[in-house]
């Protein structure tokens, strides 16, 4: 169990350790963090497995070490598989699991309620960007 350590605006720290006995807080656990929807997103929109470098280029603003936190714990939490090929360079490649696919489903309605109800000021959506349906998911046999 990781723990997590929070800085108060007084300067003081609190160690905690996260909360699972609320079924939606453990949930979200799996998802928080800056980067892990997007990283979701975009091995999902890829269709296919992608390498570190293809991905980490692919999201504009997450650093190395961030990235590398992030996909750790994503496959930690059985959302997404690293698979090392045993190639000459290695090669190591992402992709979503089973675990993974379950979330689309729960991201598609959280990006619906997002669209509806953030403050347009808060937040930019690119208009040629579409929340795959059910359908689409299943069509694709992803889920």
């Amino acid at each position: 169990m990781d723990i997590i350590k929070y800085v108060h605006l007084d300067g003081q720290s609190m160690i905690s350790e996260p909360r699972y006995d609320c079924a939606i807080d453990a949930a979200m656990s799996v998802i928080e963090g800056r980067w892990k929807t997007v990283i979701i997103c975009k091995l999902y929109r890829n269709g296919a497995p992608m390498r570190y470098n293809q991905l980490m280029a692919q999201i504009e603003g997450i650093s190395p070490r961030i990235f590398t936190l992030q996909l750790k714990e994503m496959e930690r939490d059985g959302i997404i598989v690293r698979n090392v090929r045993s190639t000459k360079p290695k090669c190591v490649e992402y992709y979503l699991s089973e675990r993974g696919f379950s979330l689309l489903p729960i991201l598609k309605s959280l990006a619906e309620w997002g669209l509806k109800n953030m403050f347009s000021n808060m937040v930019e959506f690119d208009d040629g960007i579409t929340v795959p349906s059910k359908d689409d998911l299943k069509e694709s046999g992803l889920c």
